[in-house]
């Protein structure tokens, strides 16, 4: 597993580029490596996984008392958050999550990331919840930064439901 022993994103990025380079070349592959090919993807989607749980909490530990409970039970802050506040909550919400590639393109990561920056530009929004998007778009552009637009996630297993970002990139995607 790559280290992860600063609160950076560079290990988790890393676990994404070699997933995706293995969902790249998955389709090559000789039948008889396939099944290891799966095998490694899932390694890499849990590794990745720990990974964004380990920075998230290290991340979690920048926020003040009053801050880290509002991030934690999603609540709104009643307060004026200052612009070192501001940025810690936009940090841990922008921890990139692996798991997104399972299911969604590059285009789809991007234009999600575009959509959730949209919203948070309602007016009606709370600090808090416009800072979680804010770092949502963040996250998911630096998935795209680094398995790009063309990337395509393995098919999804017959008859599974797919996740809200997969529904919320298709709905997106019809309009």
């Amino acid at each position: 597993m790559p280290n992860a022993t600063s609160d950076s994103d560079e290990a988790i990025l890393e676990c994404a580029r070699e997933y995706a380079c293995l969902v790249a070349a998955f389709p090559c592959a000789h039948r008889d490596f396939k099944q290891s090919f799966c095998v490694q993807m899932e390694d890499f989607l849990e590794q990745g996984d720990q990974l964004t749980r380990l920075v998230k909490r290290k991340r979690q530990r920048r926020l003040a008392g009053d801050i880290l409970g509002s991030v934690i039970a999603r609540r709104k802050i009643n307060r004026t958050i200052s612009t070192f506040e501001a940025e810690a909550i936009r940090r841990y919400y922008a921890t990139p999550s692996i798991s997104r590639l399972a299911t969604l393109s590059g285009d789809e990561l991007s234009g999600l990331a575009d959509l959730t920056e949209g919203w948070a530009q309602d007016k009606h929004l709370d600090r808090r919840s416009m800072i979680e998007l804010l770092g949502w778009s963040d996250g998911m552009r630096s998935l795209v930064d680094v398995v790009g637009l063309d990337y395509m996630p393995p098919p999804s297993p017959v008859g599974s439901k797919p996740p809200l970002f997969k529904f919320l990139a298709t709905r997106m995607r019809r309009r």
